[in-house]
């Protein structure tokens, strides 16, 4: 399943998998207790946690996937704090995941709802997996094919 497939909806605690889309909403399954159900777009507000980024200073952000990748990768050496635990302890558990985040945007309680993603999405084996860059293999590619075709037309003027 891909990050495009799970849903956070407002109002509804947990996390969704998306069955199926409907003109007025869509059909979701709850990924805590496997129910079915179908969610009104016009009653609330359905976002795909592939569109979910974390502020950063300097007006940046990034994506959610960057965030639970880090969250994994630093599992080991930095325990994962209870969603209950106190502001400072999650504020403290963030900086060192990214140390970057931007302090006045980023709330306690986003804090809490990313640390239940990441053990709803565990539980699940949903966490994302770092991949190649697309962007580098694009970039590459772009520069290759600009390549042959600079070639070409140095080729078609030797013969003209």
């Amino acid at each position: 399943m891909e990050m495009k497939d799970i849903l956070s909806i407002t109002g509804m605690p947990g996390l969704f998998s998306l069955v199926s889309t409907k003109n007025n909403g869509m059909v979701v399954k709850s990924l805590e207790d496997g129910k079915t159900q179908f969610v009104s777009s016009r009653i609330h507000g359905i976002s795909s946690l592939e569109n979910i980024s974390v502020y950063l200073n300097q007006e940046e952000t990034t994506e959610l996937k960057q965030v639970l990748i880090q969250m994994q990768k630093n599992e080991d050496s930095i325990p994962l704090p209870d969603v209950k635990a106190e502001p400072g302890k999650l504020k403290e558990y963030f900086k060192k995941i990214v140390p970057d985040y931007d302090e006045e945007k980023v709330h306690v309680s986003d804090m809490k709802k990313m640390v239940k993603w990441y053990a709803t999405l565990k539980v699940n084996n949903l966490i994302p997996t770092e991949e190649a860059k697309s962007g580098d293999i694009n970039e590459e590619t772009v520069q290759h094919s600009i390549k042959e075709e600079e070639e070409k037309i140095e080729e078609e003027n030797k013969t003209s």
